[in-house]
């Protein structure tokens, strides 16, 4: 008799040992499907945005050194300025450089602005880009430009401010 009882307490045993790993993978499952469909809904709703991966470095304040501390944001929303095609400032006037470029900001009431001063903003971009020599144009000193541009452009805007600017191509020949 007490045989009978050990076998009913084990498979008992096994039976809520079932039921709980069970739980747990249909657990794991729904909350799986739902990360995978809120990061698929977040794409969704860009139209000329672009997903951020990347991290900027900005700060308008200088450091008594000169030097620019660096500070990470990260944008939510991104705003494409197409590509730029520009000669450099250098003296011998052969040198240009490529450059497609992002704006990162938050605020979405900035996405219609973005858009209706895309041209004024493009000017401010090139404006920037032309002032500089081949030489300028370094790992060291690339997040100085994008201060620069984000400087620029801030100005122009009523709406929202841009929190960073991201290169996604950088060519200078």
């Amino acid at each position: 008799m007490s045989e009978k009882n050990v076998e009913k307490k084990d498979s008992s045993l096994k039976k809520i040992i079932i039921i709980v790993v069970v739980l747990v993978i249909i657990g794991a499952g729904a909350f799986g499907g739902y990360m995978l469909f809120a990061k698929n809904k977040k794409g969704a709703n860009s139209t000329n945005q672009m997903p951020v991966n990347n991290t900027n470095v900005i700060n308008s304040q200088q450091t008594n050194n000169g030097m620019y501390p660096q500070q990470v944001v990260v944008s939510s929303k991104t705003y494409s300025l197409d590509e730029f095609l520009v000669n450099l400032a250098d003296e011998d006037g052969k040198r240009f450089i490529k450059a497609k470029i992002f704006i990162g900001y938050e605020e979405k009431k900035l996405t219609k602005e973005l858009e209706t001063k895309k041209p004024i903003l493009r000017d401010a971009v090139i404006g920037v880009l032309r002032s500089k020599k081949a030489t300028d144009i370094n790992p060291k000193n690339i997040d100085k430009i994008k201060v620069e541009i984000i400087n620029k452009i801030s100005p122009m805007l009523e709406k929202g401010r841009i929190n960073s600017i991201y290169f996604d191509d950088l060519i200078v020949q």
